[in-house]
């Protein structure tokens, strides 16, 4: 049974963000054959896009309906008035929690993933009008709309409006009091060789092919037309019909449902099926989502349900999410269903290929976890090792063929060649349907035998490779013929000797293994263990034992700790019991704790008190180690040596106190006391009496070895802030940051129409804060008068929104704040204090009833301004050009990559040169290249890839953008001609875009008839020549024609020099350029600026 080491999930108030070396996640069903960092974009061909180096702003709505923006990985929170804000993260999630559902998540009533901003993004939340749930033992809980039932986990499925999530969540907030609300996640989708490497032939030669069982495929649908499937669905349900029909549009389910129990039909008998005399259920449980698998955790608790009422005794699911601690639904339903119906699932480890890194539900105790090798029976990178959390016990626990698995292509997939019968795919998803079918087989030949019985039989009868530990393959490769012939098989498939705290004590950690006999004489077993393990540390109770006929006979397997002397960590190994014709293998381990001490936490508050609303994070600087609890006094075992240490503890006056000791150093038991009384109130002021915080944040960033550590509050009012710092000394790699934003309050609640505000930040290293007092002096501010223009709308209702980010060395993972937006066009005054740069993103859209319309978005890199400056700051102003400048230095906007031509144009950039990109219904991008004057090849998009000749060649580079929803910029062509051949590396290739900076006002627009002379400007990539010559042509009926306008230099700087028409109109510009080296650029802006 698996004994979860639990810990409060509570963290809910502190940050714990790490830059972990390899962090174990589970990737998607099929991995890529070589790793490329960064992937490629969801829903583009591999072969035909490159990586794109991008990031763009993207908002999800919390349950609460607070509305989180992330930015490459930085977060700004939309303020709440009387809410404070609280960060936790582990690597690859980031949890932002506000303070009125701490209660909710401490008495476990809702699941911390409604919280996950990262987990909300991949699994595209933010572009679902409803946020899907799944809610269990509840039947009184208001503001959701109740949906199907879910027998699986004695509750329903639900669903909320995006739009009134902030208006039902009162409601959920004082109804939820029994049972909890999860979200409903999406799990990813994770023969002619590989079915005889199995051993399955010499079965079907006895008869034995799975005829009379039951198998149930739960994935994306089974193409039953396919040759190889024909006749074999007896029953199908689908579980996504909110999302698309029957048919199988993804692919995955028919090629794992005909390694199952293909026919082979489709080769003349070739790609035949493991259990071609299976009977195969159809549970549809995911649907196709720009060519990956999405499968709702509501839908499969369905399914599983359904397969296991309806007689399947073995039921496939290559299917995946990470694991986490604790017992998920999935996981519970595993057990459940298998404890009622005896269903054996069948699971695929998952595609991750770390330590630690096996996926859910294969990580549920009764789960048969499947695990990937080649078709030479190497375990193949990406199958995601052992072993389990929490419990450190074996999965996976078996192996089979998953690379280059030949199998039915579903008719209607858009993957591989249409017509074709088949297709090749990689991944512990294609593993498994091998092993149900043995599983399958194993069920004809013994339809009385338990889902116990047949996973010990499967797990003791495989072929174990010398060159992997248990953690990768558990017992070994599939072995069919082996497990239909030796008589003997073992329980438990594994054994897990367990947790074995720190200091071990003399006594030996003994499990008991139990040999079963089916055969009519008995059977004496040669028993020996195999691993890596120190001498002596591993022991059996016997050499060997003889198992009676028909019956039972067990051995002890021990553990003697003190024989690794001074190694620690998670011990495993292999007990082999053989006889002739007979090999059974029993994987074990065993966890043994590092020299560990007892940290006893007590948190109190400010009136000493214990806290009864706190959350105590407890981070370990040196490793990835961090406990958290959500109780006012705890006991944690851990590890000796120094950690960070915080708690913030929540008032039910509306107060938050967050005190911190970085450097708690622990060499023996130690008693902590988080003390509130110790802490100070935040006071912080502006010179203007009429500003009003927007929001306040502190928070201390502790960098360790690997990762850095966060603990973190903000809120609307500073004086409910309080913090103390507890350190005794000075705390190497602390950072402390204070930020705070002021604007002038509406009247309604808000800062809508603020004339200005005033953003602060603050920042010290090497100890945290006990309070903090800042009384801004006009003389300390930088002013900038900040100008919003209007590009892409004059519609009523445009909004500009501004966030800021603090850019701090130290703090790797800062919190933005968004600006009160501002109608457009418009200006502010923007004051700026402090010691802190700022990272800008100014959006346009149009504010709706629920949700603003977002139309574009521009950023600028950190920018610090220095007391008694004052500046003037345009944004969104036009003329909006394609640029030659990429975010990201290293994804330059158009390489060569050795002989592949990359091409990442889907940003833009307005006339003071911010970098951005537009989100505006229709908007859409071609490309075309041109090698020596032949077409190479042409892509929709922005993003693409193309194959490169190695000869030198003049190539022609075409990229058109339309956008007809929009006011001005309403199609930009841009055409390269340059000189290219075969490079060793990576190139940027020697292009140069064309912009131009017009006088206008703040609608972008300039007066009818005027005279303008227009600035032209050049950005570069690095192999560009030196501009040579400038042409500029001018259009005043949407280039239908052209005339040309003079070109004038001065001081090194070309204009263009432009008659406005005479009345209200637009005027569109195309300019030309040729360099140095010979290399030319023609770029068009139809609609580049209005005139009236």
């Amino acid at each position: 049974m698996r004994q979860r080491r639990r810990t409060a999930h509570g963290a809910l108030v502190l940050a714990f963000v790490a830059a972990f070396v390899g962090s174990p996640s589970i990737a998607a069903a099929e991995p890529a054959p070589t790793p490329a960092p960064p992937p490629v974009p969801l829903g583009v061909a591999q072969d035909t896009s490159p990586d794109s180096g991008e990031a763009t702003a993207r908002t999800v709505t919390l349950i609460t309906g607070d509305r989180v923006t992330s930015f490459g990985g930085r977060i700004t929170v939309k303020p709440r008035h009387g809410v404070q804000f609280l960060r936790y993260g582990d690597g690859k999630h980031q949890y932002v929690m506000p303070s009125d559902a701490i209660a909710l998540l401490r008495a476990d009533r809702l699941d911390r993933r409604l919280f996950d901003v990262e987990e909300l993004l991949a699994g595209d939340y933010d572009r679902l009008p409803d946020l899907p749930l799944i809610v269990s033992d509840s039947s009184a809980t208001r503001g959701l709309t109740a949906g199907r039932r879910l027998a699986a986990v004695d509750g329903f499925a639900a669903k909320t409006p995006t739009a009134d999530l902030a208006k039902n969540w009162p409601a959920l907030r004082t109804s939820l009091t029994t049972g909890k609300v999860w979200l409903d996640g999406q799990r990813a989708l994770s023969l002619d060789v590989s079915v005889p490497r199995t051993g399955a032939p010499v079965a079907w030669a006895e008869g034995l092919d799975g005829t009379g069982t039951t198998v149930a495929v739960l994935d994306s649908g089974i193409d039953d037309t396919h040759p190889d499937l024909v006749g074999k669905v007896a029953g199908r349900k689908n579980f996504v019909t909110g999302y698309e029909g029957d048919n199988d549009l993804n692919g995955h389910g028919t090629h794992v449902a005909s390694t199952v129990a293909g026919s082979g039909a489709a080769s003349g008998g070739r790609n035949r099926g493991v259990a071609p005399g299976a009977t195969l259920l159809d549970g549809k449980v995911c649907f196709n989502y720009f060519g990956q698998g999405a499968c709702p955790e509501s839908s499969i608790l369905e399914g599983m349900q359904w397969a296991a009422a309806s007689g399947a005794k073995v039921i496939n699911m290559s299917l995946g999410a990470p694991d986490s601690p604790g017992v998920d639904p999935l996981e519970q339903a595993v057990n459940d269903l298998t404890a009622e119906y005896g269903a054996l699932f069948v699971i695929a480890a998952g595609n991750d290929g770390v330590p630690q890194s096996i996926g859910s539900p294969a990580s549920a105790d009764a789960a048969l976890a499947v695990g990937a090798v080649t078709k030479t029976g190497v375990v193949d990178y990406y199958s995601s090792r052992g072993p389990r959390l929490d419990d450190y016990g074996v999965k996976p626990e078996i192996t089979a063929p998953g690379t280059d698995i030949v199998a039915a292509r579903s008719t209607y997939t858009e993957d591989g060649r249409p017509g074709e019968p088949y297709i090749a795919h990689s991944g512990t998803s294609m593993a498994t349907p091998h092993v149900a079918g043995a599983a399958a087989i194993i069920t004809q030949a013994h339809p009385q035998w338990t889902a116990e019985q047949r996973k010990s039989a499967l797990v003791g009868s495989a072929r174990p490779s010398p060159d992997f530990d248990v953690f990768a393959q558990g017992g070994g490769e599939l072995d069919i013929v082996r497990a239909l012939k030796q008589p003997v098989s073992t329980s438990p498939a594994s054994v897990n000797l367990g947790f074995q705290a720190f200091p071990q004590g003399d006594e030996d950690v003994a499990r008991t293994v139990t040999y079963r006999n089916t055969a009519a004489a008995p059977v004496t077993l040669n028993l020996a263990l195999n691993g890596d393990a120190p001498s002596g540390l591993f022991s059996l109770g016997a050499t060997s034992v003889t198992v009676p006929a028909g019956g039972e006979a067990s051995v002890e397997l021990s553990a003697d700790l003190d024989a690794a002397g001074s190694t620690y960590g998670v011990f495993s190994g292999r007990l082999t019991a053989t006889a002739e014709g007979i090999a059974v293998q029993t994987p074990f381990s065993v966890f043994r704790e590092e020299p560990s001490a007892d940290l006893k936490v007590s948190a109190l508050d400010r009136a000493g008190a214990p806290a009864a609303g706190s959350v105590t994070m407890i981070a370990n600087h040196r490793t990835e180690q961090t406990f958290y609890t959500m109780e006012p006094e705890a006991t944690f075992r851990v590890p000796m040596g120094t950690y960070f240490a915080a708690t913030l503890a929540t008032g039910d006056d509306g107060t938050s106190t967050l005190v911190s000791n970085p450097n708690l150093v622990v060499t023996k038991a130690v008693s902590l006391v988080m003390d509130g009384r110790k802490a100070r109130p935040v006071d912080v002021t502006m010179p203007e009496r009429s500003a009003a915080p927007v929001e306040v944040s502190v928070s201390a960033e502790q960098s360790g070895e690997i990762r850095s550590m966060i603990a973190g509050i903000s809120g609307d009012d500073p004086g409910a802030l309080y913090t103390a710092d507890l350190g005794t000394k000075k705390a190497s790699g602390l950072t402390t940051l204070v930020s705070a934003l002021f604007a002038k309050p509406d009247g309604k609640g808000g800062f809508s129409g603020s004339p200005y505000t005033y953003q602060a930040g603050w920042h010290h290293t090497g100890s945290f804060t006990t309070g903090f007092t800042e009384h801004v002096k006009q003389k300390e501010l930088a002013t900038v008068r900040a100008e919003y223009a209007a590009n892409t709308t004059n519609a009523a209702g445009s909004v500009g929104w501004r966030s800021n980010t603090p850019i701090v060395p130290g703090i790797k993972y800062p919190v933005g704040v968004e600006l009160p937006g501002i109608p457009l066009p418009g200006t502010r005054t923007e004051y700026y204090v402090g010691n802190t740069a700022w990272e800008s993103i100014v959006q346009e859209g149009i504010e709706g009833a629920d949700f603003p319309t977002l139309l574009a978005q521009l950023g600028r890199p950190a920018t610090t301004r220095a007391a008694g400056r004052k500046d003037t700051e345009r944004w969104n102003g036009a003329v909006h050009g394609l640029p030659m400048t990429p975010a990201y230095p290293e994804y330059p906007i158009v390489e060569r990559r050795v002989d592949e031509l990359l091409l990442r144009l889907g940003g833009y950039a307005d006339a003071e040169g911010h970098l951005g990109y537009s989100e505006a219904d229709g908007v859409g991008g071609r490309i075309a290249v041109y090698r020596d004057g032949k077409l190479v090849g042409e892509r929709e998009g922005a993003y693409a890839g193309f194959d490169m000749d190695p000869g030198k060649a003049r190539y022609r580079l075409e990229y058109s953008v339309t956008a007809p929803s929009l006011r001005l910029s309403t199609r930009r062509d841009t055409v390269w001609e340059f000189d290219s051949a075969h490079n060793a590396s990576s190139v940027a290739l020697p292009l140069t875009a064309i912009g131009f900076a017009p006088d206008l006002d703040l609608t972008n627009t300039a007066k009818a008839g005027r005279v303008m002379t227009i600035p032209i400007t050049f950005t570069r990539q690095a192999t560009a020549g030196k501009v040579r010559k400038v042409d500029v042509d001018v259009s005043f009926d949407d280039g239908a024609t052209w005339q040309k306008a003079p070109v004038v230099q001065l001081l090194g700087t070309s204009s263009a020099v432009v008659r406005n028409p005479g009345g209200p109109g637009y005027v569109s510009l195309r300019g030309h350029v040729v360099d140095s080296a010979g290399n030319k650029v023609t770029m068009t802006v139809i609609r580049a600026y209005a005139t009236k």
